[in-house]
């Protein structure tokens, strides 16, 4: 089952917009730019893309934003440290500074949060090590560093924590509670996506069972050994799926899996038979077909094995 897009992908695609935010100073750098301002943009602009291209190819988008947001912080303080000329000319230095100064301590929130404790001692570290004219500067900024990053790491472990809680809850809100496999709710989510992979892999099966004698079980026995059989078929019928197959509990005595590239199902209900004789089996076809056509036609093909048994 694949899981919904968590808050991570979110707060990256949120930076990746956020990330152009500083081009409405390009005017200032081509008009009063100096050498440092200069090269600091064309290094944040190199980067920009050059890490977002890189998360997109590896899929790791948390840490593609976190190397550009060291960059980008790395740019900050290239600007405070050097002398005024050789960042903005013609304007007054606090006009500028203050800016590049709220520009740095944002970044340095959001490395802590996107880098974790990794990202909170870069940015201390660029602070420092930085070559400030004076060494009181150093430790005042040093401070206030810490005090954005602490707040930046806070936000980025409840992060991590609410997505695990959201994993937890979408999990069992996919999980049928008695047999651990999926349920029907998960079915209906990952049909689509399975039949775009079977229109690539070639022929692909959908297998509906039903367990024959479970009503005679419950009356006989009980509830509880009803379930316990349930819980059994659910373990046989795991182990003998194939690695990759998706099995699903779809209410009652009803089960369903998703068999990716197979094109006869005679070998997988030979062997669940075997341990569960009492059981009965429907194979269709999933292309081109949506979920309800393909479990119908599950569903004649088993009651025709029923009626062929005399079942």
């Amino acid at each position: 089952m694949s899981p919904s897009p968590g808050l991570w992908p979110t707060l990256g695609r949120l930076y990746w917009r956020l990330a152009w935010v500083p081009a409405v100073w390009l005017p200032v750098v081509f008009l009063y730019g100096g050498a440092v301002m200069v090269w600091s943009t064309l290094l944040y602009w190199t980067a920009l893309p050059l890490a977002y291209a890189w998360g997109k190819r590896t899929g790791r988008e948390r840490l593609a934003v976190a190397l550009h947001l060291g960059v980008a912080v790395f740019t900050a303080l290239l600007s405070l440290v050097a002398p005024p000329e050789a960042v903005v000319r013609g304007l007054p230095e606090g006009a500028w500074r203050l800016g590049v100064m709220g520009f740095y301590t944002v970044g340095a929130y959001a490395l802590a949060a996107f880098g974790g404790w990794p990202g909170l001692f870069l940015g201390l570290a660029y602070v420092l090590l930085a070559p400030w004219p004076q060494a009181e500067v150093r430790f005042v900024f040093a401070g206030g560093t810490l005090l954005a990053s602490v707040g930046g790491l806070s936000v980025g472990i409840l992060v991590d924590r609410l997505e695990a809680l959201q994993r937890l809850v979408e999990g069992e809100a996919l999980t049928d509670p008695l047999t651990r496999l999926a349920n029907r709710r998960a079915l209906e989510r990952e049909f689509p996506r399975f039949q775009a992979l079977a229109a690539r892999e070639g022929f692909s099966l959908l297998s509906l069972w039903d367990l024959d004698n479970l009503k005679e079980i419950n009356d006989q026995k009980g509830h509880a050994a009803g379930d316990a059989h349930l819980v059994a078929f659910a373990r046989a019928l795991r182990e003998e799926a194939r690695q990759g197959d998706a099995l699903y509990r779809i209410g009652g005595d009803e089960f369903v899996g998703l068999h990716l590239g197979l094109g006869d199902g005679g070998s997988l209900e030979a062997r669940v038979r075997a341990r569960f004789p009492g059981v009965s089996v429907g194979f269709a076809p999933v292309q081109g077909q949506d979920l309800a056509e393909v479990l119908q036609a599950a569903d004649q093909a088993m009651y025709g094995k029923k009626r062929g048994r005399g079942g």
